[in-house]
């Protein structure tokens, strides 16, 4: 998950800032440290958890994923235990009973026991309320976003938003995205062809540009591929408070190509401390804010050892609510022109019956299922 992913890389920029001079950092990661990131909201199948710990062992610090953890939600002073299990898939990953949603008015924590015994809490958070999406729509610019690499502008779907803020409280926001694509090809290999799940190098080709395609294995409703924004967008409601928010951007999403796509809007509704917990990280990944006066907060979630003495254990868990609304469009040429690129399929010349070999539809967030919102 997101939270995840900024809390790693302000570690790793913790480390590695350790001896810049004269920047000194507060904090200071010397022994070996567990890492808890994670959210529980009000929606069903959406709760969360990645477990890892730190290694050492290389010249960079790795954070690997730890995966025979026993992961336990608890509902203070109702006594109600939850325990989550390891996704298969995803290597360090614990997600709730696909029935779990916390309801309005329950406060939860986690409980983590890892392997050696140690055992670690979150702080228990009240689930906060949760503001309604009015409507969601996309903009399009046809020179939307300058990209230095490419040296030209490109395309973009902006998101925006329409949502109501609550009357008579101070309310704490994030907003993201997600989307699905159909994918025709689940594979594709450089100078080399795909076996068991991997690219095998070959010495037949004759230049650095040849690859091999593979077609995704077909099923019923094809191969869905799902992509997420990586965005850190948090408000109060400071400027709006009790109001109507209209066309509030919440990310943009590049014109590739052509054909449908399934666009989902999140809002969540957070506490004042995931959001100032939120708030600081963003500071750190976008480097708005100084290391002496960001970092120690930063690295000081809501997740603690029981025990003092032992390992360290960093992270965040949040109860948040969380709100979404989903829109399908054709992306066509009513549109504009996706850049230029290379769209020719090269598949494996193969042997009769001549069925060129296929890629599952797996991984890299391929499903074969299709999502609710694509039509039929």
């Amino acid at each position: 998950m997101l939270y995840a992913r900024c809390l790693a890389l302000i570690v790793f920029t913790l480390l590695c800032t350790g001896c810049i001079e004269p920047t000194e950092p507060v904090f200071r990661l010397e022994q070996p440290f567990y890492l808890v990131e994670g959210e529980l909201t009000d929606q069903s199948g959406q709760s969360q958890l990645t477990v890892r710990q730190s290694n050492f062992s290389d010249v960079q610090l790795t954070l690997d994923p730890i995966s025979d953890a026993t992961v336990l939600a608890e509902e203070e002073g109702a006594g109600t235990r939850v325990q989550w299990q390891a996704d298969p898939d995803v290597p360090g990953t614990y997600r709730a009973p696909a029935d779990f949603a916390v309801q309005p008015g329950e406060r939860w924590f986690v409980n983590v026991r890892f392997p050696d015994g140690t055992e670690a809490i979150s702080a228990a958070e009240l689930l906060p309320a949760a503001s309604r999406i009015d409507d969601f729509r996309v903009a399009f610019e046809q020179e939307g976003r300058f990209v230095t690499a490419q040296r030209r502008f490109v395309p973009v779907f902006r998101l925006l938003l329409d949502f109501t803020d609550p009357e008579g409280t101070e309310d704490y926001y994030e907003w993201n995205y997600r989307y699905w694509e159909q994918e025709v090809v689940c594979a594709s290999c450089d100078r080399g062809v795909y076996r068991e799940g991997e690219c095998i190098p070959v010495e037949r080709f004759t230049t650095n540009n040849e690859r091999y395609d593979y077609l995704c294995e077909s099923s019923e409703d094809g191969c869905f591929r799902q992509r997420g924004g990586n965005q850190l967008d948090l408000s109060t409601d400071q400027a709006f408070a009790g109001g109507a928010v209209q066309d509030r951007p919440i990310g943009e999403i590049d014109f590739t190509d052509f054909g449908g796509i399934l666009i989902e809007a999140i809002q969540y509704g957070l506490t004042a401390e995931a959001y100032a917990y939120g708030k600081v990280a963003a500071d750190i990944v976008r480097g708005s804010s100084g290391l002496n006066a960001t970092l120690p907060a930063a690295l000081n979630g809501n997740v603690r050892n029981l025990d003092p003495d032992g390992p360290e254990v960093l992270g965040n868990v949040r109860v948040a609510s969380r709100t979404t609304r989903r829109l399908f469009f054709v992306r066509d040429a009513t549109f504009g022109e996706p850049p230029p690129r290379d769209r020719t399929i090269r598949l494996e010349p193969s042997n009769p019956p001549f069925t060129p070999p296929q890629a599952p539809c797996s991984g890299n967030g391929r499903t074969p299922i299709k999502p609710d919102g694509w039509p039929d």
